[in-house]
């Protein structure tokens, strides 16, 4: 009997272990996701995410070996033992009851038999074979019952010990299992500690610096503003520039409150909090305009205004306002950039660029149809790009050299002086077709076999669109101000006298009628300043420009009349024979116009 309360207690025991060990899994399940959730979280640091993505998923083989475990115990503890005692155990019993039952009846047919008289002879033989019949069915019993308790014996003794066995043959590959994962994640384990032990010497280094760094900072005086004044027309986010500004309430009482302000998408937006849906100030950054506000009390205030309204606003600093003001008209510009962008582009689909050059009449035309300054100039050979830096889709141009400019390149034009170069936008300014006329005429590809001549030759390398505007500047004013690669030989050609035309190679084929001594070769040496003078008429007739058109053009490069008179229309475009024939107009065209800008062209 104590066996079977023995064997009862530890069916239960092995019942609360495995719900427990259940529980346990579960929660170092839990544990381990909010070990991967902390590695996602850390995904910017490789080391830390690296490390725990590893150590997770060790975790989650133990915890398949966990499981496993539980479930083998569950098989060879509680599930054998379980039968052994509600079928074996059961068994016991109820042969126990009938023997003991049996045992009753045979006590009460010995009480019987002995109560008969002897004078009931009828009575006494009645007794007598029921207390023979419950003897032999008392054996009978008695023998089956002491068969149960031995076989009851042996079968528990075996049933134990194999439920024990097979309860350490679990746990034995348990531990094996988790032996063999812990030896392959034991090099990896060394290795993190290496590189923590090494963490450490760099943390209590930085620490130093750091302390030093502090004690450096705490004896400097810091009266005035040091915040980062920066914005960022061009920022990936979006977002031009940001941070916290005071703002003056539209209601009666004129408040102040401090919000997080942002200039994005062509908008100006505040929020109050962090998580808060941004609250529109502007809607459309070109339909506004922002002024200083130095007539009211408060300092460092400016004055956001829109057709609608208007909002006060106040800066920290002086260096904060100004900076919010520069952030918001540049805003405003790049604003109204994009916008002729866009017009651009519908422009295109509407209709095809054509780099062909026509009358006066017929460009005015095509620009009315749409047909965009930016689209005639850029489909020339070469304007595709910047001239100087090779950067795509140049927005603007240089109208006395002919060429177009990326933004930076032509703010760097603009500082050597209109005397050098004279920046146009091809976008936002309006163009006259002789100005048309005389850029796809010339183009990056021309102008650069002039002032690029010696490029290759002196070793210098080209700046690329990603260089430093200190390289692109000295570069700029090398190439157009001191003129360091252009070829001595077409630098030093003569101009024409006044009355004179020299004509290209490709005219020289057509009229086999003009002498060869009417072109300066540079094979002659000091080419001689007279050259075979060519009817007025003629000339008209061969000029690029109608006379018209000549005065109109040379009103945007020179303001001087004296030279501006109609008898000097007769021939406006020359050429020089080079090395180059097919550079022989654009070079030719080019000194007209720098010889013009030094006020000593003479038309002819």
């Amino acid at each position: 009997m104590r066996a079977e309360v023995l064997s009862e207690a530890l069916v239960k025991l092995c019942i609360a272990m495995i719900d427990t060990g259940k529980a346990f899994c579960t929660a170092n399940k839990q544990f381990m996701n909010g070990i991967r959730d902390l590695a996602q979280y850390s995904c910017k640091d490789t080391l830390v995410e690296t490390n725990l993505t590893k150590f997770s998923d060790t975790l989650q083989e133990m915890i398949n070996y966990h499981n496993i475990l539980f479930d083998q115990i569950q098989r060879s503890i509680k599930t054998q033992l379980q039968t052994f005692v509600k079928e074996d155990i059961r068994k016991f019993k109820d042969a126990k009851k009938q023997f003991e039952k049996v045992s009753e009846e045979k006590e009460n047919a010995l009480v019987k038999n002995a109560q008969v008289q002897r004078n009931k002879q009828h009575e006494v033989e009645e007794a007598t074979n029921i207390l023979t019949a419950t003897r032999k069915c008392f054996r009978h019993i008695a023998l089956d019952y002491v068969l149960q308790i031995n076989v009851l014996q042996s079968k528990r003794r075996a049933e134990i010990l194999k439920s024990m066995l097979s309860f350490m043959y679990a746990h034995l590959a348990f531990f094996h299992q988790g032996y063999d994962l812990f030896s392959e994640l034991e090099p990896y384990m060394k290795e993190l500690g290496a590189q923590l032990d090494q963490l450490a010497v760099d943390a209590a280094k930085e620490k130093r610096d750091m302390e030093q760094k502090h004690s450096t900072i705490q004896q400097k005086d810091y009266s005035s503003d040091d915040t980062k004044l920066e914005y960022n027309v061009d920022a990936a986010n979006g977002i031009v520039m940001e941070g916290y500004l005071f703002k003056r309430a539209s209601n009666a009482f004129k408040t102040w409150n401090r919000r997080w302000f942002s200039i994005q998408n062509n908008q100006l937006v505040y929020q109050k909090k962090f998580k808060d849906n941004p609250t529109v100030v502007v809607e459309d950054l070109r339909l506004c305009t922002v002024k200083h506000c130095e007539d009211i009390e408060r300092r460092f205030c400016f004055e956001v205004v829109s057709p609608t309204k208007s909002c006060m606003l106040q800066a920290d600093s002086e260096k904060l306002r100004q900076a919010w003001i520069k952030a918001v008209q540049t805003s405003i510009a790049t604003a109204y950039r994009e916008k002729g962008d866009e017009s651009e582009k519908q422009e295109k689909k509407s209709s095809p660029s054509t780099g062909s050059l026509e009358s006066g009449s017929e460009t005015k035309e095509k620009l009315l149809k749409g047909e965009s300054a930016l689209q005639r100039v850029q489909c020339i050979p070469g304007n595709a790009a910047c001239c100087d830096c090779g950067l795509a889709d140049p927005r603007w141009a240089s109208i006395n050299l002919g060429i177009t400019l990326c933004i930076e390149c032509s703010g760097i034009h603009r500082s050597l002086g209109v005397h050098f170069s004279k920046v146009r936008s091809l976008t936002l300014d309006s163009w006259e077709p002789e100005l048309l006329k005389l850029m796809c005429e010339l183009g990056n590809d021309v102008i650069n076999r002039i002032y690029e001549a010696k490029l290759e030759k002196m070793g210098v390398k080209k700046p690329q669109s990603g260089s430093q505007r200190q390289e692109k500047e000295a570069y700029i004013r090398a190439k157009y101000v001191e003129r360091k690669f252009v070829e001595k030989q077409a630098a030093s050609v003569p101009l024409p006298e006044p009355g004179t035309k020299v004509l290209p190679p490709s005219q020289e084929e057509k009229r086999h009628s003009v002498p060869e001594k009417s072109l300066l070769a540079g094979e002659q040496g000091a080419a001689s300043p007279k050259a075979v003078a060519v009817s007025s008429d003629e000339a008209r007739r061969e000029s690029l420009f109608c006379p018209d058109e000549l005065d109109s053009l040379f009103s945007y490069f020179d303001t001087s009349s004296k030279l501006r008179s109609s008898k000097y229309y007769s021939c406006s475009v020359f050429s020089i024979c080079t090395s180059d024939p097919s550079c022989v107009v654009a070079i030719s065209l080019l000194q007209s116009i720098i010889s013009r800008l030094r006020h000593c062209l003479v038309f002819s």
